[in-house]
């Protein structure tokens, strides 16, 4: 059910939004005790003069995750032709395995888009996401280098 109200609002926003955002995003999440998991994912957003809403599909290599965030944004400087953008949202974490339940976990973090052409941007990000307390495995930092494409 959570997945389909995700999906509706991604096929919301790219429906009555006049200059929607998609994107690709890889990294890596950094989490508690050090572990390392690469992501990789699609997103799809929307800005509203110096805010904005991203809804994002990530996967995790390891451990078979994925999630799923809602993240909100405020445009807060410019620099050069680079956009600082400060963030923060929530995910919800679906993971298959069998010892663990799906969790949500609140994301704050910065970003900075650079454009490449009028259509085109690159993107780098940073969040931190912190969820319940007991399950402290799935906190930590996550970096995210993308590109993305305006319509």
């Amino acid at each position: 059910m959570k997945k389909i109200a995700l999906a509706s609002l991604l096929a919301l926003a790219a429906i009555s939004a006049s200059a929607v955002e998609v994107g690709v995003v890889g990294g890596v999440d950094i989490k508690e005790g050090n572990h390392s998991r690469d992501t990789y994912g699609l997103t799809v957003g929307q800005h509203f003069g110096a805010f904005s809403v991203t809804a994002e599909a990530l996967r995790e290599q390891k451990g078979d995750t994925n999630k799923f965030n809602l993240i909100g944004g405020y445009d807060f400087a410019t620099v050069g032709t680079a956009t600082l953008t400060a963030k923060a949202g929530v995910a919800y974490i679906d993971n298959s395995t069998i010892d663990h339940a799906d969790r949500y976990a609140g994301v704050v973090g910065a970003g900075i888009t650079v454009p490449v052409t009028k259509q085109v941007g690159l993107t780098v990000d940073y969040r931190y996401q912190v969820g319940e307390h007991n399950y402290k495995s799935y906190d930590g930092s996550t970096v995210l280098v993308g590109a993305k494409y305006s319509f």
